[in-house]
């Protein structure tokens, strides 16, 4: 692990929906989901807690000052009103040749459509589940698979806009739900729903990687699928798995060979479902810039280990100030 020798010469700019905006460094209002402004002001104090200098704000614009004033920019500030949020902050610090957490903005960018990530993942030889995706205003003609069908926003983040309506059997049950999200100005991404159990598996960069553990977060919905309340009230939480040996090996090699093509990245997790009854694996997606709780898949993972959240936070964030340190040098400005 990774740990900072003089924290107070990194300054960090900490962005996030509700981090505290100078000079009022306190806990904001939850005025969002459940839980978020402590969540984001608990990463702030976690941050100055571990003796960086740490400034803080909630402004998107707050990123485009930080050149010359900061040394790395810690920003979870991914859901603003516009398409693709997650890449504006990672787009804004490449231009200034600043460091920030997570990964390049095209990788990004991958992670963040789930449905290009699919067919990212397929052509690496990833398992994955059949999918298609419906824009606005397209005809809503079948696709090439057979249901059950589960669909969920082609970009969203916590489970967004995912409800018990999710999954159907037919397609005749399907169309109403996309509608739905069409309706709400989103691209939906219709799935083969596979059955069994939803599995996580955090990952953090290290030497050149360390799978931290396989976490199951526990849900009560049909199907055992994770909807948008569940993962706002959060009351079943998450619990350590045991793997079958042939697939926990098989999970290995999938981390490897997306580290291979998409690496290097400070931390992630690759969402499977996971069939015990038959072993049968399927990637659902990779989450950059993952939930940093202290409850979540990745402090339970980590615990493991050792590793407090603490601990984690500051090899985040360690090892990806060495990841980007001679990133920019080839670049030079052209006028």
């Amino acid at each position: 692990m990774r740990f900072p020798t003089e924290p107070k010469r990194t300054r960090i700019l900490y962005l996030a929906r509700f981090a505290p905006d100078e000079p009022v460094l306190a806990q904001k209002p939850d005025t969002h989901a459940a839980g978020y402004s402590q969540y984001h002001f608990n990463l702030f104090t976690e941050l100055q807690g571990i003796g960086y200098d740490v400034r803080s704000s909630s402004k998107p614009y707050a990123a485009w000052m930080a050149g010359g004033n900061v040394d790395f920019v810690f920003s979870l500030l991914n859901r603003m009103p516009m398409r693709n949020p997650e890449i504006h902050v990672p787009s804004v610090c490449e231009y200034q040749h600043l460091p920030h957490l997570g990964a390049p903005p095209n990788i990004r960018a991958l992670a963040e459509d789930k449905f290009l990530s699919k067919l990212a993942f397929r052509a690496l030889g990833l398992p994955v589940a059949e999918g298609r995706a419906y824009a606005p205003g397209q005809e809503l003609t079948p696709p090439d698979f057979t249901g059950p069908y589960f669909v969920k926003d082609r970009f969203g983040a916590a489970s967004e806009g995912i409800a018990a309506d999710s999954l159907q059997d037919s397609w005749q049950g399907t169309i109403p739900v996309i509608q739905r999200f069409h309706a709400q100005g989103r691209e939906a991404l219709v799935e083969r729903y596979c059955p069994g159990v939803d599995v996580t598996v955090p990952v953090i960069g290290h030497a050149p990687y360390l799978v931290l553990g396989h976490v199951a977060p526990q849900s009560d919905e049909v199907g055992g699928i994770l909807t948008e309340s569940l993962k706002v009230d959060d009351h079943l939480g998450n619990r350590l798995v045991s793997l079958d040996a042939a697939t926990a090996a098989a999970v290995e090699e999938d981390v490897a060979t997306l580290w291979r093509n998409l690496g290097p990245i400070d931390y992630f997790r690759v969402d499977y479902r996971w069939n015990p009854a038959t072993g049968t694996r399927t990637v659902l997606e990779i989450n950059i810039c993952c939930y940093f709780g202290r409850h979540g898949a990745l402090a339970l993972a980590g615990s493991q280990w050792g590793f407090s959240r603490r601990d984690l936070l500051a090899h985040v964030v360690e090892y990806s100030l060495a990841r980007q340190h001679t990133t920019h040098s080839h670049y030079r400005w052209m006028i």
